[in-house]
């Protein structure tokens, strides 16, 4: 099974923005929100983030190519010596 990458970048790419979302929560009480509002934004944030890394780590593990698939932890193995 080969996988394209642009997968792995769009998802590196949407958590960095959820990244920059939990930087920048100081500044979500100033739209409004209460303090308990942002606890759970961050918290659903937070959750978001580890669960994207842990899926974005496994594809990087994915070959992304049908030839030398042997380098990625995931790919075929051939035949022992």
């Amino acid at each position: 099974m080969t996988l394209d990458p642009r997968w792995s970048v769009w998802l590196s790419v949407l958590l960095a923005v959820l990244a920059f979302l939990s930087g920048a929560s100081a500044q979500f009480t100033d739209l409004g929100l209460s303090p308990a509002e942002v606890k759970a934004i961050l918290a659903i944030i937070a959750l978001v983030l580890g669960i994207g890394n842990a899926v974005n780590a496994v594809l990087g593990m994915i070959p992304s190519k049908a030839g030398d698939t042997s380098k990625f932890y995931l790919g075929p193995k051939g035949p022992n010596p």
